[in-house]
């Protein structure tokens, strides 16, 4: 199986996209072996109203060597001329031919202004059209093996391997530099938000907005604080932040509140860096300097975290503790204190990147105010699909604008009289969302309550899938202890800052005296689905009522 950048292309399957160049790509991932990673424009980007591609190309083949093939696929009725191969639009008509070779001596170009010529791309192309058969071989201006017609369609895959080959793997890192090339080209990115390990990276596009901000972005010292809405991109944007500043040379520290955030920013980031919670860098700092600490006196102790901060703030700084650029990410939950020891760890004129959401703030925290800073604010949810967003926006009240073009599969929601039913629920609804096409990795149990006290809290399993959550226990190195389980099962407080394509949302039962948290809740978890947004809420509580008539 080929390896595909993008690879998140299941959750646009799933979300109902669809198109010619999907089920090529499909075709590509399933027909080619390994030796060959597969760039594709199949992506959806609010704005357009067809498939996006960077440039003219609609897929690079790269193999094991660093040799690569570009793919220009046409779809529908072409017309053999005396110029050529050609394809008419409304606005005017494209030499099949001649697009190729502009792109190739495009990419060439760009190549050579970033390497130099110490490396020579060795490139190759091949026209796919597979609803169209070429008769004029002459006219269509290649030869007949970089043609791959209608009448030819099902060799495409062998027609790809008989011209690039499966290559060689040599230790000079050309493969390697060409295929980071390609990945900053598509501006794609390891995706933080997947959230099962896998042998595979998985790549996602990175979402434009933000990350042109940051890019053409020019102050010094560099103070930004990003307030964006969730599914603005932020944490990705982060990990955007962190490797560019990586390869200025820059040493970086990137912290947030949430553990298992924390664990996914750590295996997508490079080198050259640092990641941790406020409090997991207070206790590998502390470690650090020979103090060793005991994390069974949190639970009889109060003031444990407050002692760890007091302790840091008495330590001599040495200078490997001290950071060129600082990255905080849900920056909604820090205390004005913890920055302030923040601070203490950077260099002088270090850069600052500041990533927070007013709405997600769960903890309470008075928003912080940041002097010097330059602000900007994105309101733009590239993450929940249309569907979902409707439903979010008819029955909360935060302002938001929908940047995802897909459809998704909507939202469900599930009354229940006695607490104890919705275990019943939630495995009905899991059986029904694998029938569906999800897998069990896709699916995520959230609790608006604390991790430990939902009716899910000490169940194994839930419709007939063991669940896999968090025990409430610390091993003697502050790690975390899950049981062994392929559905997760987490709270919000816990999940927030991440996503997975189907959301079962569970223990939904509004109080009238904590209504804005409880919204604030709702928010922070209905904008984790990509797909499929499933809620289970008390019926007979009213404040259920606008879930109900909307899902009507």
């Amino acid at each position: 199986m080929a390896h595909i950048i993008p690879s998140d292309i299941t959750r646009l399957e799933l979300a109902g996209a669809h198109g010619p160049e999907l089920d090529t790509l499909r075709l590509l991932k399933s027909a080619l072996p390994d030796d060959y990673t597969v760039f594709h424009g199949v992506h959806w980007m609010r704005g357009y109203e067809k498939w996006s591609h960077f440039g003219e190309i609609d897929f690079v083949i790269l193999n094991r060597s660093g040799d690569l093939l570009f793919i220009e696929q046409k779809n529908g009725v072409l017309e053999e001329t005396d110029g050529g191969l050609v394809k008419r639009y409304r606005n005017g008509e494209k030499n099949v031919v001649d697009q190729i070779h502009r792109s190739m001596g495009k990419v060439r170009e760009t190549f050579q202004q970033v390497h130099g010529k110490k490396i020579r791309l060795a490139v190759d192309c091949l026209v796919y059209c597979p609803d169209y058969r070429v008769v004029e071989l002459n006219a269509a201006g290649l030869d007949a093996r970089r043609i791959v017609d209608a009448a030819a369609r099902d060799g495409l895959a062998a027609r790809i391997e008989s011209l690039l080959g499966p290559g060689t793997r040599q230790n000079d890192g050309r493969f390697e530099t060409i295929r980071d090339f390609f990945c900053q080209t598509y501006r794609v990115v390891p995706d933080i938000h997947a959230h099962v390990s896998a042998q595979r990276q998985s790549f996602v596009r990175q979402v434009g907005s933000l990350a042109a901000i940051l890019t053409n972005l020019e102050m010094r010292p560099f103070r930004l604080q990003v307030k964006g809405t969730a599914g603005s991109g932020k944490s990705l944007v982060a990990r955007d932040f962190f490797d560019r500043s990586v390869a200025a040379g820059k040493r970086v520290l990137l912290t947030c509140y949430n553990r298992p955030l924390a664990e996914r920013l750590k295996r997508s980031v490079g080198d050259g860096g640092y990641v941790n919670t406020w409090y997991g860098f207070c206790h590998a700092f502390l470690e650090s300097r020979g103090r060793s600490l005991n994390f069974e006196e949190m639970k009889s102790d109060p003031r444990f975290w407050q002692k760890i901060q007091e302790q840091v703030t008495a330590e001599q700084i040495p200078d490997e503790w001290l950071f060129d650029a600082l990255i905080v990410d849900e920056g909604q939950d820090f205390e004005e204190e913890w920055f302030e020891i923040l601070q203490l760890f950077l260099r002088d004129d270090a850069d600052i990147l500041w990533l927070e959401d007013p709405v997600q703030n769960l903890q309470g925290r008075p928003e912080m105010e940041l002097p010097g800073f330059v602000r900007y604010r994105s309101l733009t949810n590239f993450r929940s699909p249309e569907s979902i967003a409707r439903f979010i926006r008819n029955t909360l009240p935060f302002e938001f604008e929908s940047g995802n073009g897909l459809p998704g599969l909507g939202v469900g929601v599930h009354g229940y009289d006695h607490g104890n039913e919705q275990p019943r629920i939630a495995g009905k609804l899991v059986q029904e969302l694998v029938r569906s096409g999800f897998t069990h990795d896709d699916i995520v149990i959230l609790t608006c309550r604390g991790a430990g006290s939902s009716v899910f809290s000490t169940l194994e399993q839930v419709g007939g899938v063991k669940l896999r959550r968090f025990t409430g226990e610390y091993d003697r190195d502050g790690n975390q202890r899950f049981t062994d389980g392929l559905l997760t099962f987490d709270s919000i407080y816990r999940f927030k800052g991440q996503e997975a394509p189907a959301v079962i949302f569970v223990d939904i039962d509004p109080d009238p005296q904590r209504m804005e948290q409880m919204q604030r809740l709702l928010f922070c978890g209905m904008t984790r689905a990509t797909v499929r947004l499933e809620m289970v809420v008390r019926a007979g509580n009213p404040l259920n009522d606008p879930f109900l008539k909307e899902a009507k």
